[in-house]
């Protein structure tokens, strides 16, 4: 960085990173003046709030913050005033300036993450992990990795995947096995005997569920049924990875998963072992999410494409997900409460061209000026704006900071295990309609939700 860079932040963080070598010859933007042997970094102006300062006169073509902003809204306004101006915007990290990227702008971090209860519940004990090659599952073995499990299991069907986060866990045992074979997962459970089971294995792409729905039901309630059937044959406790478009789901992914959260619940009920739901908002930068298209997209000159201007999600990190499910895991592994979703709380859903927006900001460009973005239409069973809670659903007492715990009418197991092998069996015979059909009649609620007065807290 030279001096046609600016580096902007407070006083403290200005002082921690201004003598960095990285930086010979920036200019400075402060909110304070430097303390002594600073001054050949000259300070150009002052700001209250970065978030409203204007670049347009600085004349210089990036800006440096001194440290990430903890705010995403501020982010998003220094982003936008940045991107007026022409300027890239990097951050120091490890003492040396990085691209800013997109999740430094959305998802909100998760509160008061208790490190020594997660460590206490992971250390000295043997995890497994489905589809620990995922985005998530390979960022949540990392996580476990650290904090010295008796061994770590990692099993994914795909080859690739394995391969990759093998090689960055050397120590863990790789299992090479399909969620949908239930002979494989009783033969590596009883292998491997797990004492917690981390699900992340799915099909989570809305279009193309929507198109093979016998496949998802094969391997999101089929799967799902083979791994908890076998995690309980074991005495293994489970916590499952679902997703906010279970809730009032429009399309069979989410409907899928919505059964599968049903499944879990009555589970949960039933037995010794807990078995935990937590829903999760769209991870930025998992495999097939909308980052990497509107990326490519703009790299080749656009336009970025959206299906709708008025669609919001929510939207968290792929750290901020494996931060979740620990959470979670530590949390409802030892709640009293049984057969309930945990649901992270997320803030305020983001319209989705607005993220579009930060990313043609974050190359220094100008949204609907450089680059254009189109709307296309809503594709099957997606829906305008998810929701955290359902309809026949309700909220009981938070069990943690930023952990929200949501009831729902009880299904028995017998009845779900019935409605579930219907539904594999169809799908194994490539009936499409007819799983598309029943897996909406199977999330059906059998009895009426409680009233409000009933489930008050």
């Amino acid at each position: 960085m030279t001096g046609d860079s600016i580096l902007a932040g407070n006083a403290q963080a200005l002082r921690e990173t201004a003598s960095s070598p990285a930086l010979t010859g920036v200019n400075i933007i402060g909110a304070a003046m430097l303390g002594e042997g600073s001054s050949a970094l000259p300070v150009l102006a002052r700001a209250a709030r970065w978030a409203d300062f204007d670049f347009s006169e600085l004349g210089a073509r990036s800006l440096i913050l001194a440290r990430p902003m903890a705010d995403g809204p501020d982010a998003r306004a220094l982003l936008e005033r940045a991107a007026d101006a022409r300027m890239r915007v990097y951050v120091i990290e490890n003492g040396a300036p990085r691209p800013l990227r997109i999740n430094d702008l959305v998802g909100s971090p998760i509160a008061d993450v208790d490190a020594a209860r997660v460590r206490a519940l992971i250390a000295g004990k043997r995890v497994l992990i489905t589809g620990a090659g995922g985005s998530i599952g390979s960022e949540l073995a990392r996580r476990i990795a650290a904090m010295a499990p008796s061994r770590l299991s990692l099993l994914d069907s795909s080859e690739f995947n394995l391969f990759r986060i093998s090689q960055d866990l050397p120590d863990a045992a790789p299992v090479l096995a399909d969620i949908r074979d239930a002979q494989a997962m009783r033969r590596w459970f009883k292998r491997e005997r797990p004492e917690i089971v981390f699900h992340a294995a799915a099909l989570k792409q809305v279009p193309l569920v929507e198109m093979f729905p016998s496949e998802g039901v094969l391997t999101n309630i089929g799967g799902l049924r083979n791994v908890a059937e076998a995690a309980q044959s074991i005495g293994a406790h489970l916590v499952f990875v679902s997703t906010d478009k279970a809730v009032d789901p429009s399309g069979v992914m989410g409907a899928s998963k919505r059964l599968g959260e049903l499944y879990c619940q009555a589970l949960d009920r039933k037995g010794d072992q807990r078995v935990v739901s937590l829903r999760l908002g769209n991870v930025l930068g998992s495999t097939g999410s909308v980052i990497p298209t509107f990326e490519q997209q703009l790299a080749a000159g656009g336009p970025l494409t959206i299906t709708d201007p008025e669609v919001t999600r929510f939207f968290l990190s792929i750290p901020q997900a494996a931060d979740a499910l620990l959470q979670a895991a530590a949390i409802g592994l030892s709640a009293p409460t049984r057969g309930v979703a945990l649901v992270i709380e997320m803030g305020e859903a983001l319209p989705v061209v607005e993220l579009a927006r930060e990313v043609i900001r974050l190359q220094g460009l100008r949204p609907d000026v450089d680059v254009s973005i189109v709307f296309t239409g809503l594709r099957p069973g997606e829906k305008l704006h998810e929701a955290l809670i359902g309809v026949e659903e309700w909220r009981e007492p938070d069990p943690a900071p930023d952990v929200i715990a949501v009831g729902s009418p009880p299904r028995g197991l017998a009845e779900l295990h019935e409605a579930m092998e219907r539904l594999v069996m169809l799908a194994r015979e490539g009936a499409d309609a007819e799983v598309a059909r029943e897996v909406f009649d199977a999330i059906a609620p059998s009895v009426a939700a409680p009233t409000a007065a009933a489930v008050a807290v």
